[in-house]
This record gives C-alpha cells, structure tokens and sequence, in this order.
C-alpha cells in the first residue's frame, strides 16, 4: 500500500517534469540557449544537446511523458481496485484526469512559461538519462516521423521559436505604453529595425534641393556658397545636374586660399564622386561609404539621371532621428499648431506623418505629403485649397516654383468645434 502510494507520487512528479521540459524546449531559442551555456558551465554539454537535436529532445520527452502517465493511471487503477473493488476502476479513472490534467500539465507547463531557462537546467540531466535509456523506441518514433513526413511532403521538424521583426515592433510598442521605453529609445529601435529595409531614394536629398556649383566656378566664388548653406561638400556639376563631376570639399578650399590659389576652377580641386543607384538599401550604403571613406553619395535613378544625394548624417538620421548643428536653421518638419492641427512640411515621408499625427496615411502614386496632394487633387493645387483624406483636412499654405512647401492638417472634428 505504502510502496505503490510512494510509486504512484514519483510517477505524478515525473509527469509534471516531462511536461515543463516539453513547453521550455518549445518555448526557447537559439539565443537564449546560448546564453545559459555560458552562464551554466556544469550544464553546458546537456544544453548543447538541446541546440543541436531539439527534435530528439522533444521526442523522448513525450514519449517518456507519456508512459509516467500511462504507469501512473495503471498503478492508480490497480490501488482503487484493492480497496473498492469493481468501482475502483470508475474512481481511478476521475482521480487521475484531475491529478494528471491539474498537476501533470495545466501547473508544471505554466511554471514553464515564465521559468523555462531555469527547467531546462535543472531537468535536462535526467531528459538525457531517459534518452540513453529509451533509445530504441525513440529511434524507432523518429523514423515513424520521417517517413510520414517523407509520405505527406509535410515538414514535422519542430523549429525554435524565433522572434520575427513584427513581434519585435509588438514589444517595442509594449515597452513604450508600460513606461519600460522613452519615446527617444523607441524611436531609435525602430530605426535601427527598419535600416535593412529603408531605400536611399527614401531619404535621400531630392535633386530640386541640392546645392551644386558648376565645374569652372573658382575658389573665390565657391567660399561665398558654402558660407551662405553651412554645408561641408558640395557636389560639381558640368552643364546640368545629370553630369556630377566631383565632390568639393571645404578642406579642400582652405587648403586653396591658404595657398593663395583663389582664381583656380573647383574642378582642378575635386574629389571623386561616389554613384548609388536610388534602390540600394541604406545598410548596404553604409557600408559602401565606410569602406570608400566618403561622407557623400550621389543618387543615380534608373534613367541615369540625378535623383538627390545621401550623406552619412542622412544615414545616422535614420537612428538617432535629426542632427542638427549650429549652421542648421531647419523648420520641424511636423509642428503641432494647436489642439488637432498640425504644420507639415512637404517633403515629409508618410511614415514620419503616420507615426507624427497617429493616424495612417498611404498613397499608392507617392512617398511624400507633397505626392499625398497631388494625386488626391488630381491637378497641381493653388495656396489656400483645401482637400480633405480620412477625418483629415488639408489646407495648402504655401506653393514655391511648382512644389508644395508647406500645409496645414487639421482633424475634422476639432474644426468643426472652432468654427462653432
């Protein structure tokens, strides 16, 4: 009576093991693992194990799961039979759905959950030990696997649960709304999450407002540009901006009016430019620009033609949000102007405008707020038209040679307040 008591809560206990070791081998990853390798040397062999054959792991756990419980309800049976007789089976059956649902997986799978690094530890020794010992039907389960796997063209390997970019932008969101995260360091995560996808022609300086001088401009002429733009290179063109020629830098013309060479051409003083197509992703350019040591890139589009210019702070913006220094005079490219109303810039993306109004904006025809007006108006819009996009209205403030400059968003509802 005692002994099989004694077996019968070994066995229970036993169950719960497998089971947590069954939700912690499910639930951890690659990373992780190699995280407790290191922090546990004594265990580092059994949790190099686990990363190497997940599949092993997972199969002698529930195959050893589930002879504890099969031994388990047959020991239970047999006990309740010595003592009721022919209802004993009856009471057996209920006794050991609830100890073996309760205790056997709903608490040791859930204790999982939140303490799977420390179950693996502590559980794995003996998972191993049952491995060795059950080797035979574990191989034998295994090529079952393999060859319905094989039959149905389906693939039961199981796979380690990797984090993917969306549950990321998920925790990331979670992390802000708990407090865990500033909006700064949420806004430099996403950043660097979004870096491998960005294109240069996303960020990049549009051609209608590069700053370039001509090919036989002098020194002399050149040191009024960079005083009146701040700007550290330019790049120099030869008839057109379709033909950049070099890079002028203002190391460069120190260096001339040290020398007291005012009256020579900036091309005879020019570095080589650097071509980027418009599609190359930025993380790819990044590279690119450190190897080549430049701070500048010209963006080329499919035509062959200037599209704009990137710059390594264009790149670093895409991080660590604006750089601006003290020759910077740059007008916020969203500024919030009263309850509901907002100031944007026309070259703001839509995705700096989503994330700055919370509202989602998206154009099929345009990347900008500028292209947003133009394709929702059909036709080039005049200052002081109005449009509207969503609960959003959308006043054109300011239009300078053909471009949109400037507009207002309003929501609906705060204008229709005002006004009344």
């Amino acid at each position: 009576m005692t002994a099989g008591l004694f077996l019968l809560l070994v066995l229970l206990l036993l169950s719960a093991l497998f089971s947590a070791t069954e939700t912690a081998t499910s639930s951890i990853g690659k990373a992780r693992l190699q995280t407790l390798q290191e922090r546990h040397p004594r265990r580092r062999r059994f949790l190099r194990w686990l990363a190497e054959d997940v599949h092993g792991v997972l199969t002698v756990t529930l195959i050893s799961g589930n002879l504890v419980n099969i031994a388990a309800g047959a020991v239970a049976a047999a006990l309740s039979m010595h003592f009721l007789g022919g209802w004993g089976i009856v009471f057996a059956i209920l006794t050991m759905t609830f100890l073996i649902v309760v205790f056997g997986e709903i608490l040791p799978k859930s204790f999982a959950v939140s303490h799977s690094e420390k179950v693996l530890v502590d559980a794995l020794p003996l998972v191993r030990i049952a491995h060795i010992l059950l080797s035979p039907l574990v191989w034998a389960v295994s090529g079952i696997m393999r060859l319905i796997s094989y039959m149905t063209g389906i693939d039961l390997s199981p796979r380690h649960a990797f984090v993917t970019r969306e549950e990321i932008e998920q925790m990331i969101a979670m992390g802000q709304e708990s407090g865990a995260l500033e909006e700064g360091e949420r806004r430099m995560i996403s950043g660097v999450i979004a870096f491998e996808e960005t294109r240069a022609y996303e960020i990049m300086i549009p051609r209608t407002d590069m700053v370039a001088i001509p090919r036989e401009m002098s020194v002399a002429e050149a040191v009024t540009i960079f005083r009146e733009n701040g700007h550290s290179r330019v790049p120099i063109y030869e008839g057109n901006l379709d033909r950049i020629v070099g890079i002028l830098y203002v190391k460069e013309i120190i260096d001339a009016l040290a020398s007291g060479k005012t009256d020579i051409a900036v091309f005879d003083i020019r570095r080589e430019p650097l071509f980027i197509p418009e599609v190359i992703r930025i993380a790819e350019l990044f590279d690119l620009m450190k190897r080549k040591r430049v701070h500048m890139a010209i963006v080329v589009d499919e035509y062959g033609g200037t599209a704009g210019l990137v710059t390594l702070e264009d790149l670093l913006e895409e991080i660590v949000g604006e750089i601006q220094d003290e020759y910077d005079e740059e007008v916020p490219a969203i500024q919030q102007d009263g309850a509901g109303s907002y100031i944007v810039q026309g070259h703001v993306n839509l995705e700096d405008l989503s994330d700055g109004l919370s509202y989602v904006f998206h154009s099929e025809d345009a990347d900008s707020v500028a292209g947003l007006v133009l394709s929702l108006s059909g036709s080039f819009p005049e200052e002081g038209q109005r449009l509207a996009y969503g609960p959003w209205n959308i006043d054109v403030l300011a239009v300078e040679d053909h471009r949109i400059r400037v507009l207002r968003f309003v929501r609906r509802e705060e204008q229709e307040g005002e006004d009344a």
